[in-house]
């Protein structure tokens, strides 16, 4: 760990002193590097690369500060730098879309960072001053500093019904951008909470219930909302919504079950599950950024069928082990109404794996207007995130474990049959609902309409022109005045 107590304020430090803190860094730094190996190649002949190489670098600046901060300050510098940093990603394309997109952004990231500021006030004073976040653990919440901590990292996170600058935001990024702001940086809403929140809080065990019902609703909603659209990056962007909702899930897991289950183990297996998206999601934004512009080849659609299927769970990828450690884990959570978790992540396995054979769909009918080769260096980074969905659950011995449990007999059905009955439904059922659910997915513009009102109302589109200062110097040598200081200095 290196202490900045000194340097800076009392309590600031950096360093990766928790497992996971170590893990989150690790899937971080290659998602990171992928992401920049595609760059290398969509950016070699690319107008404005200069500005698009220093958002993409003050982003993993920010994403790394706050993964290895020590105090809450050090953790909101990263968190404010990460966040702004984006919006030039955002808006890097220069569209008219991506103008829209990018003024919906900033206004809620500045509103994310006003609420967890406000949380972060709130905390430091119950703490008596101190910023450490070892110091908070054993500090008391009040119900108004978890909603602002909520808040305002659900808006970075982006799960339901927080995620409204999530499928905007991303159609319009570059490829890689989009492969880190999902794989990457939406995940530091989540990892917030855990930082901020400690496990054993009275009242926080109070909100735990109904903090999983709003993850599965988030994973509902997701998969649901992605089978309204047909533009691939839109329909991951509501994945990403989707699979935010189990990483909330798997939160409220860890909070609740700390007293029963290894603490550590739970949070490993948070990990794990955000490690599997960072991957799967990243490879296939990256997938849609080059079917964009080239055909894909016999390798390419295996990259892209390979990395749909672990986000479906398919048996030997890092999916079927973190979705059988999920079920394994829930199994114990409670929910409000008597719900059956079971039966609820079941249904929602089924709806993830509509939504990504849709996407897949979608995907192959954008490749009929593609005729080039996709770059070596774009294949790379593809092929790096595929075998990491390959290598994880076997190098990681508890993702090992996990996977051989995903091999039984019993966790080969309750795997295999949500993506089967997907696939049937998709094309036998679809065509009935393709055309209603398109009409549902155009009738998302009332968030521009919002974000447009709010702009005026902080700069008006008229602003009072400023008096032009001019001198009449014909004038000027007729003055009295001007004559006499012209015979003195003469």
């Amino acid at each position: 760990m290196i202490d900045l107590s000194q340097l800076l304020w009392p309590g600031a430090g950096l360093g990766l002193t928790t497992t996971l803190q170590q893990a989150w860094c690790v899937f971080t730094l290659l998602l990171w590097f992928a992401a920049g190996i595609y760059s290398v190649s969509s950016q070699h002949a690319a107008a404005h690369s200069a500005r698009y190489w220093l958002f993409m670098l003050l982003c993993c600046v920010g994403n790394l500060l706050l993964v290895a901060a020590q105090d809450a300050l050090s953790f909101y510098l990263g968190f404010s730098l990460m966040s702004l940093a984006a919006t030039g990603l955002v808006l890097h394309s220069g569209s008219k879309a991506a103008k829209r997109a990018g003024r919906l952004y900033l206004q809620l990231a500045i509103l994310g960072e006003l609420l967890l500021f406000s949380a972060l006030v709130l905390r430091a004073a119950a703490a008596g001053g101190v910023y450490d976040w070892q110091s908070w653990q054993s500090v008391e919440l009040d119900h108004l500093t978890i909603s602002l901590f909520l808040l305002g990292l659900g808006l970075k996170a982006g799960f339901f019904p927080l995620h409204l600058w999530l499928p905007q935001a991303h159609p319009v990024a570059p490829a890689p951008a989009s492969a880190v702001l999902s794989g990457a940086m939406i995940k530091a809403g989540i990892f917030g909470l855990w930082f901020f929140l400690p496990a054993g809080d009275a009242k926080l065990q109070l909100w735990l219930p109904y903090l999983a019902l709003l993850g599965i609703l988030s994973a509902y909603f997701g998969a649901i909302a992605a089978l309204c659209h047909s533009a691939p990056k839109t329909i991951l962007a509501y994945s990403s919504v989707s699979q935010m909702g189990y990483l909330l899930l798997l939160l409220t897991c860890s909070w609740q079950l700390a007293s029963s289950t290894p603490y550590s183990l739970t949070l490993l297996i948070l990990v794990a599950y955000a490690a599997h998206h960072a991957f799967a999601k990243g490879a296939l934004f990256l997938l849609a950024g080059s079917a964009a512009k080239y055909r894909f080849s016999v390798f390419d659609k295996a990259c892209a069928l390979l990395a749909a299927l672990s986000m479906m769970a398919l048996p030997i990828t890092s999916g079927a082990a973190v979705k059988t450690a999920l079920k394994t884990l829930a199994t114990e959570l409670s929910l409000p109404f008597g719900l059956s978790i079971s039966l609820l992540l079941s249904i929602g396995a089924m709806l993830s794996a509509l939504a990504l054979w849709h996407f897949l769909t979608q995907l192959w009918q954008q490749q009929q207007k593609a005729h080039n080769k996709v770059p070596i260096l774009q294949q790379v980074a593809v092929a790096l995130l595929s075998m990491l969905l390959i290598l994880l659950p076997w190098a990681w011995p508890l993702l090992q474990y996990y996977s051989l449990q995903a091999l039984s007999a019993y966790a080969l059905v309750g795997l295999i049959a949500p993506v089967l009955l997907a696939l049937l439904g998709y094309h036998y059922l679809f065509r009935f609902v393709a055309l209603p659910l398109a009409r549902i997915g155009r009738g998302n513009r009332w968030i521009f309409r919002l974000s447009l009102w709010l702009k005026r109302r902080y700069q008006p589109i008229k602003q009072p022109a400023l008096p032009a200062f001019t001198v009449n110097w014909r004038a000027l040598r007729q003055q009295s005045w001007y004559k006499t200081l012209r015979r003195l200095l003469h």
